[in-house]
């Protein structure tokens, strides 16, 4: 077979190894590639295996190894920017095995001398779809999409990026996108406590529930100002991309402490189906189901269908959640160069979980009329209603036109209405325990499309090899809220009495719309050299926001417009060590006007990062290291509740250290050290020089888990580990703007998980597929508390034990 038909068939990628003399066995993988390209690879000397998933997942494939074989033999150090071919070349030289190509899809590994043919090991090779949106195995990622929007190697991008992939979600039992963010570095995952309802990760000292930091599959998950804001289901999830720092050179207006980007599992040329059930804690039961596979014999038409039916109570009385989740995709390949991926999603929660607060009293603070109990509800069921509509469209397409040019298409549609109607904490009472209570109704709707398109290039010029992407991106919202308000009937949290929320009289707030448009045009360059990467880029955007307040009869229209770029250098010794350094900008609109008149600019932040990432030999691993500080200016700051200037300043300093390691076979750990100083260094109010509100000082957690792969007990994985939340600023009582406020200090907590599985399949072979899980949250029932103002507190989440059953085919 001549490289060339190879190459146009995807380089299928497979390898199998003699442990010795007259060892027979055979291995089987799975390799999705879906066009032919060199990649970038540093990759030390380590065992053949584990060499060729690194050059799996570098080169974006997937490969999943059906039977377990013992290898031996260390392959050679393969660096440096090549082909597929070229790095099995490389890697297999000097080893005393040699490789060819069988037939398409077949790549043979064998002792040389004697005959190729004779004794060799065979791994099968499926060459296809989608890898470079596919999923990782295991909890080490070496590739990341999101922070550079190329497939480029962690260890080439002078970025601190983590990946939490789908096995340790899987493993950890996480439930949702803050949940599988618990064991990472440099965030705050859970500030709302308990509160399930949306997801808002607070990065690098950078956060409030008015920021939009999540991302779906590369492009910004659009969200209105209110309550209208969308979730993204975890159970349709291939791998989490937290990118931390700014990053509006290649996305625009975002959080300059990072942002997390959720990748959706695609469709695959392996029929896959499972089905899952879950029971736990709360009542909560869940029923799973993901079907995968070809639906054409040249697997040129691809599909896949995700859906998930949940229903639980909550810690909290008289509170439920609900969901219906339906994702169906659909994959065409029409030759080795292209590929069109259609995306549709439904979701429907009718019911959102609790949302409400506590008073400060009786919750962080004690109280002597007694604390507030963990399962007290402030609101009232009689009134309360939550119901969210979340329908989304979109493709992801790809075209490579040679070599050197290749075409990216990104688009989505989202339609998303949320009714919210919610009695909450207003105030404490004189005696302790009694709650004052306001009434809240909004009917919200936001619809929008958000898209990217991509032109990438790859050439050489003398000894430099570039990757450059020139792209567009463009966002536009509509947002309508009407907003209803109101006083409710009090309730004694030492006696609770529910049903008393009738015939409340709500009066109009707020009436209005708010369309909203963004467009961004954007470079960059990654610039290899030897062992040097540079990348560098810029950017240039244009945002309108138009606001129709039917209430006053007004309209308003604001423009802006930012620059951002970034620059970083990143060196790979042979040793795996790879010291950076980058510098970058970013800006995030705001909308409204000040005190004097005057439209808010957007804020912006520069950051200047310096770190090292670490890949042993031998050892398939990464170790990152992080210093980082980040300056953000044109916060709005107040000097009462109606006195408003753009003059405010936050700095935040930090030290990051995050380790995901696949010690053998059998163990994972994953460990995480943050070190934060975020200070608001200008500030109208009394907040000037102390720390924003929610975010800790100090976080640490660390996981392993063990999975037995012989004896009685193959097949069982047992795993657990701690998480360490340092104190945080709760607020300030009574307010910000008073001299005399006192400021909430919400003390730190730890908190242990633990889980267990067994695949029934590896010792019972009329049970293959058949697997089960159990994980359990706080495993010691700690309690604790978050807060983010006064008298907006939430206890966290008490034990939860889920058990789940999986059968795969």
């Amino acid at each position: 077979m001549n490289n060339k038909k190879v190459r146009r068939a995807g380089y299928a990628l497979a390898s199998a190894l003699l442990a010795g003399a007259g060892a027979t066995g055979m291995a089987v993988a799975a390799v999705q590639q879906p066009q032919v390209q060199q990649f970038s690879f540093t990759i030390p000397a380590k065992p053949v295996t584990q060499a060729v998933n690194e050059i799996g997942r570098i080169a974006g494939l997937s490969v999943v190894f059906r039977e377990d074989t013992a290898i031996e033999v260390t392959g050679r150090p393969v660096q440096g920017r090549m082909s597929v071919e070229q790095a099995l070349t490389t890697l297999l030289n000097g080893t005393g095995l040699g490789y060819r190509f069988s037939n398409d899809s077949t790549v043979q590994i064998y002792r040389l001398p004697p005959d190729p043919a004779a004794n060799a090991s065979t791994m099968v090779v499926r060459a296809s779809d989608n890898g470079r949106l596919g999923p990782v195995t295991g909890y080490v990622a070496s590739n990341s999409t999101a922070g550079t929007k190329t497939n480029t190697p962690l260890m080439k991008n002078p970025q601190s990026v983590s990946v939490i992939t789908r096995d340790q979600v899987d493993v950890q039992g996480a439930q949702s996108l803050t949940q599988a963010l618990r064991y990472s570095a440099g965030v705050s995952a859970e500030v709302r406590g308990s509160a399930s309802r949306y997801d808002l990760p607070y990065i690098r000292g950078f956060g409030s529930p008015t920021d939009g930091n999540q991302y779906l599959d590369g492009l910004r998950l659009l969200r209105g100002g209110g309550y209208v804001i969308p979730q993204i289901e975890t159970f349709g999830i291939e791998r989490i991309e937290f990118l931390k720092g700014p990053s509006s050179t290649l996305y625009g207006g975002v959080n300059p402490g990072g942002l997390i980007n959720a990748v959706s599992k695609v469709p695959s040329s392996e029929a896959q189906n499972s089905v899952e059930m879950l029971y736990g804690s709360h009542k909560r039961m869940q029923l799973g189901l993901d079907s995968t596979g070809p639906l054409a014999d040249d697997n040129s038409l691809l599909y896949r269908v995700i859906a998930l039916g949940r229903k639980s109570n909550t810690q909290v009385v008289n509170t439920k959640e609900e969901r219906l989740f339906v994702a169906p995709s659909l994959t065409w390949i029409p030759d080795a160069d292209t590929s069109f991926t259609l995306n549709m999603s439904y979701q429907r929660d009718p019911e959102g979980g609790y949302y409400g607060v506590l008073p400060t009293v009786g919750s962080l603070w004690s109280s002597p009329a007694g604390q507030i109990a963990r399962n007290f509800n402030d609101g009232d069921p009689e009134y309360d209603e939550f119901s969210r509509t979340q329908t989304a469209v979109g493709w992801q397409f790809e075209h490579r036109f040679n070599d050197t040019w290749t075409v990216r298409h990104n688009l989505r549609y989202l339609d998303l209405t949320t009714v919210t109607k919610s009695v909450g904490t207003a105030a404490l009472a004189a005696d302790g325990h009694t709650i004052s209570r306001y009434a809240l109704g909004t009917d919200e709707s936001l619809r929008g499309i958000t898209s990217d398109l991509q032109l990438q290039a790859e050439f050489d010029t003398g000894r430099f090899s570039h990757t450059t992407v020139a792209g567009f991106d463009y966002q536009e919202s509509s947002w309508r809220q009407i907003r209803d308000y109101g006083a409710a009937p009090s309730i004694d949290y030492l006696n609770p009495v529910y049903g008393v929320a009738t015939n409340l009289t709500l009066a109009p707030i707020t009436n209005q719309k708010q369309h909203i448009t963004q467009a961004g045009y954007y470079l960059q360059d990654q610039i290899e050299l030897d062992n040097w990467t540079l990348v560098a880029g810029g950017r240039y955007d244009t945002a309108r926001t138009r606001t129709d307040n039917y209430l006053s009869a007004s309209h308003g229209v604001q423009d802006d417009e930012a620059f951002s770029g970034k620059i970083g250098l990143i060196y790979n010794f042979d040793n795996g060590i790879a010291p950076y350094a980058s510098y970058s900008t970013s800006f995030l609109p705001v909308t409204g006007t000040g005190s004097n008149g005057n439209a808010f600019k957007p804020n912006t932040a520069q950051q200047r990062e310096v770190g090292v990432k670490y890949q042993p030999t031998g050892l398939d691993a990464l170790f990152t290291l992080a210093w980082f500080d980040i300056t953000q200016k044109n916060v709005v700051t107040y000097a009462n509740a109606l006195t408003s200037y753009q003059t405010g300043e936050q700095r935040s300093r930090g030290v990051e250290f995050e380790t995901k390691m696949a010690v053998t076979d059998s163990i994972n750990v994953t460990g995480a050290f943050t070190y934060t100083k975020a200070e608001v260094t200008k500030s109208l109010a009394v907040d000037a020089g102390q720390r924003p509100i929610g975010i800790p000082d100090y976080t640490a957690s660390l996981w392993a888990d063990y999975t037995f792969r012989s004896g009685l007990m193959q097949g069982l994985t047992v795993g657990g580990g701690g998480r360490y939340v340092g104190e945080t600023v709760g607020g300030y009582s009574p307010n910000v703007y008073s001299a005399s406020a006192v400021r909430l200090d919400a003390p730190g907590y730890t908190v242990f998980d633990s889980a267990i599985g067994y695949d029934f399949g590896k010792r019972f072979g009329n049970l293959n597929g058949l697997s089960t899980r159990v994980s359990v949250n706080n495993l010691f029932d700690k309690s604790y508390v978050t807060c983010l103002s006064n008298n907006f507190c939430n206890y966290g989440n008490e034990r939860v034990v889920n058990v789940s059953v999986n059968y795969r085919w």
